[in-house]
């Protein structure tokens, strides 16, 4: 249905009436109705116009009419929607929704809602719990919000926690599923969060920070994950529990927790000692080490018998595996080999300057820099020749240790997949905030960590979604771009001019419409239900 114009010719004078007109179809032709002769155009009066549309507009279902006249009216409200029905839809279609539904079922609080609040929250917008109820959860759009509480929050956190080992596993499961139907290498890593404020509990206890915060407790936490980064589990641990013993739980975990057919473990030398490995080789369980200083590793740089092979941008030299079925692969990277090289004649220049002016400040010898360059002598501190030309031939090398059945360029090449672990650590303490904590109890803490590790495993859901091919990852760039553009979708409140009151979704812009088209779902609706009056 549409206005035309109609001209007529009277009097020697053409006259412009509007007609209200409708397309029908009269067997195989189409016709047009005249529904309504409006009258002449020059005589209409505009009041009368606006009179008229205000009435058809309140019957109509997809058309607001607003008033303009009054600043009061129109667009009153802004509210955010940004990634959440994104987010909502990884959400149930992990299966976490229908878990935590089952997991509730006793209860009418509205605890399901509250879990993917946090975490949504965390991944939107991370703050406290408390500055999540007071601030976020009254500026997002979502009527299913509006029932939560403060204690909600906490109790939630409590609920994921409880419910770990089988969120773990759903997410496993699913993966598995969607994206990878055999795993063959599991990376492993650990960090250490800091605490602001006082604690109880065992969790909290000063360790050796991994940021140099040696003047809070911590809390340290080993990560699994797959070779493109996507999240398989995690272990929290007292923050004095040395990475040897964290590495130690986690395997058994992966034995007892994770149904994985055939697995092999990359770990940064920093986790294992000959004592794990031993025990490995004795389960028969692959793993992928980095060395750590020893007369094998010396033997292995000095070894000359092979040639060196290229393998990406580094290098990598192969020594014969041992009576223990273990190989040593030296590699090296000429980048790194320059920066080692330029580091230590600073530092050896520095030390040369400092011995010549004090010969006898015993301070050198616990120097981090300078401790490896020096002896002490029967008088005043040495600088050490044989020890800088030996660091010299480490410039730019470095070794593993493996017993997988691999080629060593695939051992090498899947050593290096180990900073996509190191990534999933920035993105926690970084966009998702998980340190510094605040809660002071371990239930807390472990419910804290728990809200952090599903934000980030929906993170790479949506990353996997995004690349649209099986066991891909979209890059992070690419991820943070379409995260911009979805922040900017909002929700206005609208009150048209017979005063009922809409909410209408704004335009997507940029790459907006990447993610909805990726998670299998149409944006939402123009115009979107009324939110209730205690929002």
């Amino acid at each position: 249905m549409f206005v035309r114009t109609k001209r007529v010719h009277q009097n020697g004078k053409v006259y412009e009436y509007l007609l209200l007109v409708e397309t029908v179809r009269d067997g195989n032709k189409v016709r047009q109705h005249t529904v309504a002769n409006l009258g002449r155009r020059d005589l209409l009066d505009p009041e009368r116009i606006d009179a008229m549309i205000r009435g058809l507009g309140g019957l109509s279902k997809t058309s607001i009419v607003a008033n303009i006249q009054d600043e009061h009216e129109g667009l009153q409200e802004i509210r955010a929607m940004g990634a959440l029905p994104v987010f909502r839809r990884l959400w149930r279609d992990l299966g976490l929704e229908e878990a935590l539904q089952e997991a509730t079922a006793d209860t009418s609080m509205p605890l399901s809602e509250a879990a993917f609040a946090l975490v949504a929250a965390r991944l939107l917008a991370p703050q406290s719990k408390r500055a999540t109820f007071r601030g976020w959860l009254r500026t997002i759009y979502a009527p299913e919000f509006s029932p939560i509480a403060l204690r909600h929050l906490y109790e939630a956190m409590d609920l994921l926690q409880a419910h770990k080992e089988q969120f773990e596993k759903i997410l496993w499961n699913r993966n598995q599923e969607l994206f990878a139907p055999e795993i063959d290498l599991v990376l492993m890593d650990t960090t250490n969060a800091y605490f602001t404020g006082p604690t109880i509990g065992t969790l909290a206890q000063f360790g050796k920070s991994k940021e140099k915060r040696y003047d809070r407790r911590l809390v340290s936490i080993g990560l699994l994950a797959t070779r493109q980064g996507v999240p398989i589990g995690y272990e929290v641990f007292p923050g004095n529990t040395s990475d040897v013993e964290a590495f130690r739980e986690m395997i058994r975990v992966l034995k007892t927790r994770f149904q994985i057919r055939r697995v092999i473990i990359c770990a940064d030398r920093g986790m294992v000692s000959d004592k794990i490995l031993k025990e490995l080789r004795e389960d028969g369980i692959e793993y992928i080490v980095g060395a750590r200083p020893s007369n094998a590793v010396e033997d292995a740089i000095s070894y000359k018998g092979a040639n060196w092979q290229p393998v990406e941008e580094i290098k990598i030299r192969i020594k014969p595996m041992g009576d223990d079925g273990e190989t040593f692969i030296v590699c090296y990277n000429p980048a790194e080999a320059e920066h080692d090289r330029a580091r230590r004649q600073e530092i050896v220049a520095r030390l040369r300057r400092q011995v010549r002016e004090n010969p006898s400040a015993k301070s050198l010898l616990r120097n981090s820099s300078f401790k490896s360059y020096v002896r002490l002598g029967n008088t005043k501190v040495e600088i050490d020749e044989e020890k800088i030309q030996k660091a010299a031939r480490y410039d730019g090398k470095y070794v593993l240790r493996s017993n997988a059945s691999l080629t060593a360029k695939e051992v090498a090449l899947a050593y290096r997949q180990l900073f996509r672990v190191e990534r999933a650590f920035r993105e926690l303490k970084g966009p998702l905030k998980l340190r510094p904590v605040y809660h002071f109890t371990d239930r807390r803490i472990r419910g804290h960590i728990m809200v952090c590790f599903l934000a980030y495993a929906l993170e790479m859901a949506l990353r996997q979604a995004l690349a649209g091919k099986k066991g891909a990852i979209a890059p992070e760039s690419d991820y943070h771009e379409i995260m911009q553009d979805l922040s900017r979708l909002g929700v206005g409140k609208l009150v048209s001019a017979d005063g009922r009151t809409y909410f209408q979704r704004t335009p997507l812009t940029g790459r907006a419409h990447e993610a909805f088209a990726a998670v299998g779902m149409r944006p939402p609706a123009r115009l979107l239900e009324e939110l209730p009056s205690h929002q």
